[in-house]
């Protein structure tokens, strides 16, 4: 079995000097250290990808903190379950000793119970970012409307530019094409447009 460590930090200015000395303290070979200075939005980052195909059944994976792994919960489990059931090595987050599928080795007969709680668990805190996120969501346009901002398209209003065109297109001496043109409207809005126009004639 070997020991990997894998190390992230978003930007350049941060510093990796908490996971590194995590990764000398369980003592993790040099050469089995793997270091992004990249977004963990999503798993395309070329050191993570180098150490995933470096993957052989038996391995095991450690990291500083579950958000070294990724920012987002769901992208986070699907991961987990790929290197776990698929690759089938094991993983530790240091800061979280209940996400350690080596510890669970020994229970015979238990183990993959214990991964799949783990995975349960990961699941539910994917599913609560998403409720969370939602609720933020939802908490921002509430508060953004009772401060007067609209959502959804703008209606384009029969304005002064409108009544000065009308005629011209009317009277055949431009397109309706040019027409919509100055107006800044789409052929459909247009239409409607010159309907309620007509209307109010």
């Amino acid at each position: 079995m070997r020991s990997f460590f894998y190390a992230r930090v978003s930007s350049k200015d941060q510093s990796l000097e908490r996971q590194l000395e995590a990764a000398k303290d369980i003592g993790i070979p040099e050469e089995y250290i793997f270091v992004d200075k990249a977004s963990g939005k999503d798993f395309r980052r070329p050191e993570y990808q180098l150490m995933k195909r470096m993957f052989r059944e038996g391995d095991a994976l450690y990291i500083k903190s579950l958000d070294r792994l990724g920012r987002n919960k769901q992208m986070i489990l699907d991961e987990w379950q790929d290197l776990v059931k698929t690759k089938q090595i094991d993983i530790a987050v240091l800061d979280m000793p209940l996400l350690n599928t080596m510890k669970y080795k020994d229970l015979d007969g238990l183990e993959t119970l214990i991964s799949d709680l783990i995975l349960q668990l990961l699941s539910y805190m994917a599913e609560d970012e998403r409720k969370r996120t939602r609720e933020r969501q939802e908490e921002g346009i509430r508060i953004a409307k009772q401060n007067g901002v609209k959502f959804g398209r703008k209606k384009h209003k029969i304005d002064d530019t409108f009544k000065a065109v009308y005629p011209e297109w009317k009277q055949n001496k431009i397109t309706a094409v040019e027409a919509m043109k100055r107006v800044g409207m789409k052929s459909n809005t247009f239409y409607r447009r010159v309907k309620e126009y007509e209307a109010n004639l």
